[in-house]
């Protein structure tokens, strides 16, 4: 029976989870207990997160689809008022209140809210009435994801935010949403970025209305999108002003680390020079003078990849962006092998939480994205957003198992 049911299973997802637990647990154990006469509390304690976190992935596998899909505004619900919660009650660590103390541990409540965002928006977009063309259904898919995220921004969270509005993106694509009304959305972002010199915001503006003219967008749509990019450059220095400290110096590191080596800079030069120290073959487990001097911060969450990169050289770092890259392939072949439509964008919203998370994590590691804070999957240390990832990999393994059952 037991046997049976394993050959269901997506075994090469499986094994690629494990080994990155493995790989983040070994990884982990180095950069803890190199100074320490016996095995770390941090190392133990993540151990015991991956156990749990292979008991909620098999639990997760268990449920049809059909059952998470009845429940899916509950757990939105859920999920809001805990992010509410957390502004209320919530411990403050580093001028951010994300968590909230159970006593034993710690629980940051806007981990699961991603898994939530993606079933209640799976669930409303495959409702019989919901027309992707209709403005009014694509304002109710921004609102139903503007609370948790506008909840998580006032923590305040900038890279859990980014996610969210990740799922909110990758729905609309794979519902089919016209490409006018992506272009309405996505365009302020880059209005907001050319906001800093005005020739520049000109002449992204011009670019910008004969991109759309060139597509012929109805003349009303063109308006309003006009209006939209104006509204957030002109806003944008407002924006800017209601960041928090740290938030602007992560910002500005990112455009410049140099400019600030000691300070706001430093975490993003010390991992590149442990990523580059590292070479072809690693300096070897436990011997990356980066890591091993603590000249590394965050080493055991945000820069993990970077101790990889020291340790294990061009060889590690590409086996486990290999592995990385087999559990989110295997999260978007689940999705276009299922019958059910929910089925299958469950599975896109699920592998988008890792891929954005991967992307932006080793992209910050290697100064091509800010440091947000975002930890890597499987590797990173910290129980909730394992949990969550873990759950997220046994709800697309239980789609997959049942790739024949149609959902609406």
């Amino acid at each position: 029976m037991i046997f049976n049911r394993l050959k269901q299973q997506d075994l090469g997802l499986l094994f690629a989870v494990i080994t990155l637990i493995g790989i983040g647990l070994v990884v982990l154990y180095t950069v803890t207990s190199s100074n320490q006469t016996g095995i770390s509390t941090t190392f133990q304690k993540q151990l015991l997160y991956g156990f749990i976190g292979v008991i909620f992935m098999g639990i997760a596998a268990i449920f049809s689809p059909r059952v998470h899909y009845t429940f899916a505004y509950l757990f939105y619900i859920v999920s809001c008022l805990l992010l509410l919660g957390v502004l209320l009650w919530g411990d403050e660590t580093k001028g951010a209140a994300r968590w909230i103390d159970l006593g034993l541990f710690s629980f940051q409540p806007s981990e699961p809210a991603k898994i939530a965002l993606v079933l209640v928006l799976a669930r409303y977009v495959t409702d019989k009435k919901y027309d992707p063309r209709k403005p009014l259904h694509i304002m109710g898919t921004i609102a139903v994801t503007f609370i948790p995220l506008t909840l998580v921004l006032l923590q305040p969270d900038l890279g859990t935010s980014i996610v969210f509005a990740a799922i909110l993106l990758a729905m609309l694509v794979a519902i089919g949403t016209p490409f006018s009304y992506l272009l309405l959305m996505i365009t302020p972002i880059c209005a907001a970025l050319a906001s800093v010199n005005t020739i520049v915001l000109l002449i992204y503006i011009i670019v910008i209305i004969l991109f759309a003219w060139g597509m012929h967008m109805r003349m009303g749509m063109l308006i309003l999108l006009i209006i939209a990019n104006l509204v957030i450059s002109l806003g944008t220095p407002e924006l800017w002003n209601q960041l928090k400290p740290y938030q602007k110096n992560r910002l500005i590191s990112f455009v410049n680390p140099e400019a600030d080596p000691k300070g706001s800079g430093y975490q993003v030069i010390q991992s590149k020079v442990a990523i580059g120290s590292g070479g072809f073959s690693g300096k070897g487990l436990g011997r990356g003078s980066q890591t091993q001097l603590k000249f590394l911060p965050e080493q055991h969450t945000d820069f993990i990849f970077s101790v990889i990169g020291e340790e294990f050289g061009l060889i590690g770092a590409t086996g486990v962006l290999a592995l990385l890259f087999w559990v989110v392939y295997r999260g978007f072949h689940a999705a276009l092998r299922t019958k059910g439509k929910y089925s299958a964008l469950i599975c896109i919203g699920l592998s988008i939480i890792i891929t954005v998370h991967i992307f932006i994590n080793i992209g910050m590691t290697i100064g091509i994205m800010p440091v947000t804070g975002l930890p890597l999957p499987f590797l990173s240390y910290g129980g909730s957003f394992l949990w969550t990832i873990m759950i997220s990999v046994g709800l697309i393994l239980g789609v997959g198992r049942r790739w024949k059952e149609y959902t609406p």
